[in-house]
């Protein structure tokens, strides 16, 4: 399945493409950059931000426009939070083209939920007419499964507007001397970020963070976060290894991420408000530096 996203931010692209890696291992994902009247890539299906195409009010002509663009493909329509124009859309039409309304904000399951709904229309390939543009040149999209670890860059990464999912190799497995421990000081890790010349950026920034000893938060996505306690020596993760996988993999993709310090007092207190379990520090940093800082050391 080939879902094209349009519309979206670099954030939710992200986010988007880590939904679609982990928990639809066989689709294919790619995006364009959020531009009205550029022209939409051929896709299976579409994942559409009505506001971030410029039509965040339903219309007749935002409606025809819309159509047009779509060509009978399947689609999510993602409508802004408290917005009920959307709902005027012809129902005619949804019961041929399944098209799938989403409110912000939405969660996992919500969208996951969307992108099931409107793939069980998918029986037919997308149709091509002069409104779309021609496939990408380039290296074919891979599928997105945690063992070819693909990643999505987000779209000012790609100058022609039109991103594809990227092929990275896995790395060799972790020396025997890192694999026996399991554990991974501050200091360790800090200081073999800092030797190797090829150290992901995801590890780098990493690194910078934990050198301030202070209490961070690493916002992956709208859905995935990480909260840092280096004085206490623990680390609250709702994020899968294989999107720390990716992070790691795609100097990219780790730039969209934001790290901010947050208050000592209240960090414990806002892992469980996120339902986030702590974990030894160590052991994540352990788990990081395995084929990542350990081929020089």
């Amino acid at each position: 399945m080939n879902v094209a996203l349009a519309g979206l931010t670099a954030r939710e692209v992200v986010a988007l493409g880590m939904l679609v890696g982990t928990s639809l291992p066989s689709w294919q994902c790619s995006a364009t950059a959020p531009d009205r009247h550029a022209p939409l890539p051929p896709a299976d299906l579409y994942v559409i931000d009505l506001a971030g195409l410029g039509m965040a009010r339903w219309s007749e002509a935002a409606q025809s426009e819309l159509f047009k663009a779509l060509n009978g493909t399947p689609a999510v329509l993602v409508a802004p939070a408290f917005d009920e124009t959307w709902e005027a859309l012809d129902g005619q039409r949804r019961k041929i083209q399944p098209l799938v309304l989403l409110h912000k904000p939405y969660g996992i399951e919500s969208m996951n939920s969307a992108l099931r709904q409107a793939a069980a229309g998918c029986a037919a390939p997308a149709r091509s007419t002069s409104r779309l543009a021609p496939p990408p040149v380039g290296p074919s999209p891979g599928l997105l499964d945690p063992p070819a670890l693909l990643s999505v860059l987000p779209p000012q990464a790609v100058g022609s507007g039109v991103m594809v999912p990227r092929v990275i190799a896995a790395k060799p497995p972790v020396p025997a001397r890192v694999a026996q421990g399991g554990e991974l000081a501050v200091d360790d890790f800090q200081a073999r970020a800092g030797t190797l010349p090829d150290t992901p950026f995801f590890i780098r920034s990493l690194a910078k963070a934990l050198a301030g000893q202070q209490p961070f938060e690493v916002r992956v996505s709208f859905i995935n976060r990480m909260i840092f306690h280096p004085g206490e020596q623990w680390v609250a993760s709702n994020t899968p290894p294989q999107v720390l996988a990716h992070l790691c993999e795609d100097d990219a993709l780790a730039s969209a991420i934001e790290i901010d310090t947050i208050d000592g007092n209240d960090a414990l207190a806002r892992a469980q408000r996120l339902g986030m379990p702590a974990q030894p520090l160590k052991g994540l940093l352990w788990t990081l530096a395995q084929g990542h800082l350990c081929e020089k050391v």
